[in-house]
């Protein structure tokens, strides 16, 4: 996010609307604006927001394994075989 731009997405938000807009709380662009206020170094920035990303991931993986008719699949949405694999339980559900 940092190396595709984030910092300076953040700058041109920061000077369009404030700090009063809502988006710019969530994950890495927080960091970015604590970056651009002098609150933290770039680097110090960007480990913040991948550790941030991190918890995030690990709150949403607690979450899931509560969830007892989640259907964990092995591989990834972009993959031919998994998309058929998916579609298949989707559309056995609706039978």
């Amino acid at each position: 996010m940092f190396e595709s731009g984030l910092v300076e997405e953040t700058a041109g938000l920061l000077e369009k609307y404030g700090d009063a807009a809502g988006p710019l709380s969530s994950l890495g662009y927080k960091q970015a604006v604590q970056f651009l206020r002098g609150g933290l170094t770039r680097e110090q920035a960007l480990q913040a927001a991948q550790q941030a990303h991190r918890n995030y991931a690990k709150r949403q993986m607690t979450w899931f394994r509560r969830e007892p008719e989640v259907r964990w699949l092995r591989g990834f949405g972009d993959e031919a075989q998994i998309q058929q694999e998916a579609g298949a339980w989707v559309s056995g559900l609706r039978s």
